[in-house]
């Protein structure tokens, strides 16, 4: 009995060794690589990649930034859609805190909004600093900017700008190439070198490969390269779509006027002049160009803007910018009509021809068009503060 206890102790042994001994150059090799993949970081880092894309409720913009424990700072992983800023927390006494919202367009604003913070804190008499925090995110629409409300109302913002509409159908592909059920899956296999390597690699074919995709398509400059730009939306998916746009524009002002935090909100100018159009609509693209060669502008105007209300497109369209309207009227907000602004600026009164660089982005003078109305209905809202503060 003992010895057959002995011999079955032994056979337990010798499995384990044996199946140590035969994972032993499986781990070998994985340490190597992992450690050269370590190494190879050290000479080229990874990407920040921001897993979630901004879908997630508990994805915040800003952190502390490091040893300056009052001072926040853009996430390194934020860094590829918004722009690096820092401010401070709590806010200075003197600070005029305003953040302003919205997609590429504000992005792409922030040196001219930095002229505007300048312009206002310089105003004689004025004792506050003004300082504008650029929260555009690059293809960011409704959806997202709705869930960035809690961080922002920890900011302690004094006043809110508004200009967003370009990316409702954009950010719903996004939305679909993230997977939220997965993201501490992949937080937790990016921890190894060596997936970080291969994903970045896997990255780098994928942004040449869709970037050679885009330059012999010819396809319009501000669609993201990770758009499906082939996709054709129903009128129903349409629809439920400027349905959620005018629900999230709801959330967003409601919650800021609940907190006391003013808004002004603008309509957004798109390109009328050139729309983007799909191929389906080629022949309403050529209607709309040969109006406008023949000097007939109001009419080409008006096609282009029946022609984008039913066009499965990226583009603004007047759907948009009559939320906006509407949202202005219900909340009794002040409104920037961006698009006349645009529009009575352009020698043919046509947005696109001058002012815009492709289908929605402004030009530098058409980003100073509009934050010059920006910055007359803010230094009102601010006097109109100051002033029930001394009251106070």
């Amino acid at each position: 009995m003992h010895n057959l206890e002995s011999k079955s102790k032994n056979i337990s042994f010798s499995t384990r060794k044996t199946i140590l001994y035969s994972l032993l150059p499986l781990l070998l090799l994985f340490g190597g690589i992992e450690g050269c993949a370590r190494l190879l970081e050290l000479w080229r880092p990874p990407l920040t990649l921001d897993y979630g894309w901004g879908f997630n409720e508990d994805s915040r913009v800003f952190m502390p930034a490091g040893f300056a424990r009052n001072t926040m700072i853009t996430r390194p992983e934020k860094q590829a859609s918004f722009v690096l800023q820092s401010f401070q927390m709590p806010k200075p006494t003197n600070v005029y805190r305003i953040f302003i919202l919205g997609g590429s367009n504000v992005n792409y604003m922030h040196l001219p909004l930095m002229v505007v913070s300048n312009r206002l804190s310089n105003t004689p008499g004025e004792t506050r600093s003004f300082e504008i925090i650029n929260m555009g995110g690059l293809a960011y629409g409704s959806h997202r900017l709705r869930i960035m409300i809690p961080e922002i109302l920890g900011y302690e913002p004094d006043l809110i700008l508004l200009y967003a509409g370009h990316n409702e159908f954009e950010e719903v592909e996004h939305q679909a190439l993230v997977n939220l059920d997965r993201l501490s899956i992949q937080k937790a296999a990016y921890s190894l070198a060596s997936l970080r390597t291969i994903r970045d690699l896997w990255v780098s074919i994928e942004l040449v490969r869709r970037t050679t995709s885009v330059l012999q398509e010819k396809q319009q400059p501000e669609v993201h390269w990770t758009s499906s730009s082939t996709y054709e939306f129903s009128e129903e998916e349409i629809a439920t779509r400027m349905d959620l746009y005018r629900d999230n524009l709801n959330f967003i002002v409601s919650t800021f006027l609940e907190k006391n935090t003013p808004v002004i909100i603008s309509t957004v100018a798109t390109n009328l002049w050139k729309p983007g159009l799909s191929q389906a609509f080629s022949k309403e693209a050529e209607e709309i160009e040969r109006l406008y060669m023949a000097g007939n502008y109001e009419e080409g105007m008006q096609r282009a803007r029946d022609v984008l209300v039913r066009s499965t497109r990226h583009q603004a369209s007047d759907v948009e910018n009559n939320i906006i309207r509407d949202i202005a009227k219900k909340y009794d907000l002040p409104l920037i009509e961006g698009e006349h602004l645009i529009m009575d600026a352009e020698s043919n009164g046509v947005p696109g021809e001058t002012l815009l660089s492709d289908n929605c982005h402004l030009t530098l003078r058409g980003m100073e068009i509009v934050l010059s109305e920006f910055e007359k209905e803010i230094r009102q809202i601010a006097r109109a503060g100051k002033q029930v503060n001394q009251e106070q």
